[in-house]
């Protein structure tokens, strides 16, 4: 796969703009609000499969080096061991299968399913992972019901609209790029 430079930028920015998401979080438990999901759903929409699975890609390697880039300004290889981490590691994964079924894609109706499908996947890695975290490494284990309503129920309705305004927006600004 050759990457030109103008797709290297395009990647360098949304990995910049993942970071920005991040920062822009509220603490309201042990899963932050912040605006990651939103980025990655514009990283999805606007890049090929293999550059937003790369960006993303990067973006979490960036901080697992040690860059404080994650929620909370955090970063390190110890934030595996964070209930959130597998949040993360649905991004790379949900990035590329946002480009995959939806980068061509015109119809509202249709991105907006693939951004659902993407919230799906977010919730079926992120919340199993949280659970494992929370039971076995801080001796915590929690019912099921206690888990969605730390790290799902609260999200919903900020997720939706999050993919309703990525759904939105991510054509214009496609036309913009491409004239």
């Amino acid at each position: 796969m050759k990457i030109k430079t103008k797709d290297l930028t395009k990647m360098a920015l949304f990995v910049a703009l993942i970071a920005v998401g991040a920062f822009i979080s509220i603490p309201i438990g042990p899963v932050p609000f912040s605006l990651q999901n939103f980025f990655v759903f514009m990283t999805g929409l606007l890049l090929t499969p293999a550059q937003a699975f790369l960006t993303v890609l990067i973006y979490v390697l960036l901080g697992l080096i040690g860059i404080p880039i994650f929620a909370g300004f955090t970063g390190g290889f110890q934030y595996v061991f964070s209930p959130t981490f597998g949040f993360l590691i649905s991004f790379i994964i949900g990035a590329y299968v946002i480009s995959k079924l939806a980068h061509k894609e015109t119809k509202f109706s249709k991105v907006m399913l693939v951004l659902i499908l993407a919230e799906v996947i977010f919730y079926a890695i992120g919340l199993p992972y949280f659970y494992l975290i929370m039971k076995n490494l801080n001796g915590n284990p929690m019912h099921i019901s206690k888990i969605m309503g730390l790290a799902m129920i609260p999200f919903i309705i900020p997720d939706m609209v999050k993919a309703l305004v990525a759904a939105i927006i991510a054509p214009r600004i496609k036309k913009a790029i491409n004239k």
